[in-house]
């Protein structure tokens, strides 16, 4: 007799399957309500530390300075979502990069319609690069956008560096991988003349590693040296990749361009 319920469970849970795969809800077009998710941005640090929410959000607050205030909330995966309420305000964040916290940078993508926050890319970072000893007679608008490429994908450029006057260096803007090593450096020379060096300098670049040359981690935390811990390892990189950056501010200053919540916390509802 046992047996015989057995198998009527069995019939049972069949039936009840065949009518869930026959189910479904087909959604009209007309029926989507789309976010206003032009003004979303979803971010992740470089970092292999944790993440101080409330002082983290407090800093970037005070760094941006939204004309409309903003908010912000932890999606999980060590993502997080930075809601703005103005176009401006999206663009100024955009294009004022890159940004860091407590020296982990800051990989920014600005979220189009039904994208999902947790499946989008953030492997790509946009830098002012410093290019240090250009031969003279040899800057030039093409020259530099050459340079460009080398480095990351060409952007724009400061055509400050064009108006004539002597400066140490020229600025340039690209979009860097972050996860391929800095470029320290390259050749350059003139036809039937010899090489030169040409050196770099990053703006506002957060922790990177000496050995490898990747944002993220540091030398203590890189596989090479794990991979290796018998063996002297060469430093290839150094802190002279890094051009000077400005003092921090404190960590409670940014509230008043934060929106909250009716708890008192930053968060966006999804």
């Amino acid at each position: 007799m046992a047996r015989q319920e057995k198998s009527l469970e069995e019939m049972y849970a069949g039936l009840v399957l065949e009518e869930e795969d026959e189910g479904g809800i087909v959604v009209a077009n007309t029926e989507i309500v789309e976010q206003r998710q032009s003004y979303v941005l979803i971010g992740k640090f470089l970092t292999e530390k944790n993440i101080n929410f409330q002082a983290m959000q407090n800093i970037m607050a005070t760094l941006w300075r939204p004309k409309e205030g903003m908010k912000v909330h932890d999606i999980g995966g060590l993502r997080y979502s930075f809601v703005f309420f103005h176009k401006m305000d999206v663009q100024k964040v955009l294009e004022g990069g890159p940004w860091s916290f407590e020296q982990a940078t800051l990989v920014l993508h600005q979220l189009v319609t039904r994208e999902d926050p947790s499946a989008v890319k953030l492997q790509d970072v946009e830098m002012w690069v410093q290019v240090y000893d250009i031969p003279r007679g040899l800057l030039s608008e093409n020259i530099l956008r050459s340079v460009d490429n080398l480095v990351g994908k060409f952007i724009r450029m400061d055509t400050n560096a064009l108006d004539g006057v002597w400066k140490p260096y020229a600025r340039i803007r690209v979009m860097i991988n972050v996860e391929k090593p800095l470029k320290r450096r390259l050749k350059i020379k003139r036809e039937g003349d010899s090489w030169n060096w040409v050196n770099f300098k990053y703006e506002r670049l957060g922790t990177f590693c000496f050995v490898c040359g990747i944002l993220g981690h540091s030398e203590r935390d890189c596989n090479i040296i794990n991979e290796n811990p018998d063996k002297v390892v060469d430093k290839a990189y150094g802190v002279w990749l890094r051009a000077p950056s400005k003092n921090a501010t404190k960590s409670n200053a940014g509230a008043r361009w934060l929106r909250t919540t009716s708890d008192g916390s930053s968060s966006w509802m999804r």
